[in-house]
């Protein structure tokens, strides 16, 4: 009988916590925090590097900080990939070393993780890009 009144208690202080949303994968903007284990910079003057993921089919828009990016991507419950990326190829004085690891950390993705207000990319289970959800863009 103790460990239905426990359970139920349990159950009941579970349901009332206040439990962050995981933002959904769509239709967030997606602001770089961190790459490859080192803080995210933003050269002044440049747009942040983020992603967007469309609403309508498995491709999304951003920026590596320098150019603007598209790719399409694609999941299954094991694996996570992008595919198809493409950049406009403009030279910017400052962040063109990020820009590049950005891209290249695109290209290795294998897997992808949300949560709370954080998305994760993963190459070979190694952690290589943190995001976080932004509410305006």
């Amino acid at each position: 009988m103790s460990r239905i009144i426990t359970l139920f208690l349990f159950l009941f202080l579970a349901a009332c916590s206040s439990i962050t949303p995981h933002q959904a994968l769509k239709n967030t903007y997606w602001s770089l925090v961190e790459l490859n284990g080192e803080d995210s910079t933003n050269a002044d003057h440049q747009p942040d590097v983020h992603l967007v993921f469309h609403i309508n089919d498995k491709s999304l828009h951003g920026s590596d900080g320098c150019n603007s990016i598209k790719a399409n991507y694609t999941k299954n419950e094991e694996k996570f990939t992008f595919t198809n990326i493409i950049s406009t190829r403009m030279y910017c004085e400052e962040g063109m070393l990020q820009a590049q690891a950005f891209i290249e950390a695109l290209e290795k993705t294998d897997s992808l993780h949300i949560y709370e207000n954080n998305m994760v990319l993963y190459h070979e289970q190694v952690e290589i890009a943190r995001f976080e959800a932004k509410e305006d863009y």
